[in-house]
């Protein structure tokens, strides 16, 4: 496990490599409004996609929280970039929980305004920020990210995803609960309704239990909290692991 800081700041991320090996490598854009990073998304996930032979890398892109957008995406991307000329890293799939969720999507979107060199094919979203609508937003999220330009409608607008998914969003998996008290639902219901205008390739798996910040859903991720222990919905982890392997040899057959 190693650290390395992002454009001499005080975000970083850190690397979990299984071994020397060129594998598969699922990049983490952890939850936390972005006020924070949460701890419950970031090693817990490791650990388990570590399990399934993947490397990991997860990304702290939210140290600096007096820096408003696109700043936290800057700090994604540019991580990105890095971890992708490493020898460790054969594919990039991209993996975002509930506002790093936003964060991660965002960066696919807007690719260019990031100057991302890699193309992330596959993106995994856990119960993520998706809408600055009003009447759906997880208002907290769109305060902390944009700070004074919060009543930016502009900015909103463009900041609102599922306005902007095109033909060249990634092949998606995405999860939550119906039950999120936190994150409405609707999120992932946009997103879902923008990627089938588009005719795009997405799995979608809704728990009808659960709440939000559920994570990998075992005792490490729960952090104590034990309504965050589930094993029934922790079967995510598995499908996506799954799905990763379908994809791949899709994509390694083109």
């Amino acid at each position: 496990m190693n650290k390395k800081f992002i454009l001499d700041t005080p975000n970083y991320y850190t690397t979990y490599f299984i071994d020397n090996n060129p594998r598969p490598t699922i990049v983490v854009s952890p939850g936390g409004g972005y006020a924070y990073t949460s701890e419950r998304e970031s090693a817990p996930v490791a650990d388990i996609f570590n399990s399934y032979g993947y490397h990991v890398v997860v990304v702290n892109y939210r140290e600096t929280v007096n820096e408003a957008y696109p700043m936290p995406g800057k700090y994604l991307a540019e991580a990105i970039n890095e971890i992708s000329t490493d020898h460790h890293v054969s594919n990039i799939i991209l993996m975002g929980f509930s506002a790093g969720g936003h964060n991660a999507l965002e960066v696919c979107l807007h690719s260019n305004d990031y100057k991302l060199k890699y193309n992330i094919k596959m993106l995994i979203l856990g119960y993520p920020v998706i809408t600055a609508d009003a009447r759906y937003r997880h208002e907290g999220s769109f305060k902390n990210l944009l700070l004074n330009s919060f009543t930016d409608e502009k900015l909103l607008e463009y900041v609102s995803l599922e306005k902007h998914i095109n033909e060249d969003a990634p092949d998606l998996f995405l999860w939550g609960t119906i039950t999120d008290e936190s994150v409405s639902v609707k999120n992932s219901w946009l997103l879902l309704e923008a990627y089938k205008k588009h005719n795009l390739n997405v799995e979608y798996h809704m728990f009808d239990m659960g709440g939000h910040g559920l994570s990998v859903c075992n005792e490490a991720s729960a952090q104590g909290d034990i309504k965050k222990v589930n094993t029934y919905i922790a079967k995510w982890s598995q499908l996506a692991h799954e799905w990763i392997q379908l994809k791949l040899k899709k994509y390694n057959s083109i």
